[in-house]
């Protein structure tokens, strides 16, 4: 048993005490906020997330509180998802995708107001009934995978949620001696093992990770060539 438990003893020195962990982001009174973060943040960097939020709160007094269709609204009024793009001033596509994120977003939240329980609101994603009936709208939208309805949710403060996205997967595979990348089903059960093992809730254990790899990557040298 004592050999099962060392890569949690390994992750308890790394990640330190729960009490300096990074809170986790969230925004849990608004829809708008949830699928910008969670849209931008798939293989995109944290600052250009963080720029994005920047701009839309700029163009919206009201962005930490703006739902789902407030959102879709503030793209139409620009000429529509393609528009907003100069809008946000970002013109990244999804990940395996030609597309760009303000068109997946518009699908998606307007997918999700279109349901017979309309989900409009950050709130409506910690009913975790409702969140599953919501869930195959918001993937049905090109480019937006399961990542990115795991951080809508997390976003939304949902603490029995994890984003494991390559960080999280590269941080366990070197935590368990592993050579082959840990898969994403795989990530998910570690983290709620260890968010058990430690007693704090997932998304915590995601983010204190996320960021003890963030830290870790930047402190690599340069490349040369």
């Amino acid at each position: 048993m004592a050999g099962k438990d060392i890569w949690i003893d390994r992750l308890r020195d790394d990640l330190g005490e729960p009490s300096t962990w990074r809170k986790p982001v969230e925004f849990p009174d608004s829809l708008a906020l949830c699928a910008l973060n969670s849209a931008y943040s798939l293989r995109g960097h944290s600052t250009a997330a963080i720029k994005v939020l920047d701009r839309y709160r700029a163009l919206r007094p009201s962005a930490d509180t703006d739902t789902g269709p407030e959102l879709v609204a503030a793209m139409d009024a620009s000429g529509g998802p393609v528009a907003f793009a100069d809008v946000l001033g970002n013109h990244s596509k999804l990940p395996g995708t030609r597309r760009l994120r303000t068109e997946a977003i518009h699908e998606a939240l307007t997918a999700l107001a279109a349901l017979p329980i309309p989900v409009v609101q950050a709130a409506q994603l910690r009913d975790e009934k409702l969140a599953e009936v919501a869930r195959p709208a918001w993937l049905a939208a090109k480019g937006l995978g399961p990542l990115s309805w795991s951080y809508l949710l997390m976003n939304a403060g949902r603490g029995d949620q994890g984003k494991p996205d390559v960080k999280v997967r590269r941080y366990l595979t070197r935590l368990l001696n592993r050579s082959k990348v840990v898969e994403v089903d795989e990530a998910h059960e570690l983290l709620a093992t260890a968010a058990e093992r430690l007693g704090a809730d997932v998304r915590t254990v995601d983010r204190q990770v996320w960021a003890v790899e963030t830290r870790r990557g930047s402190r690599r040298p340069a490349r040369t060539s």
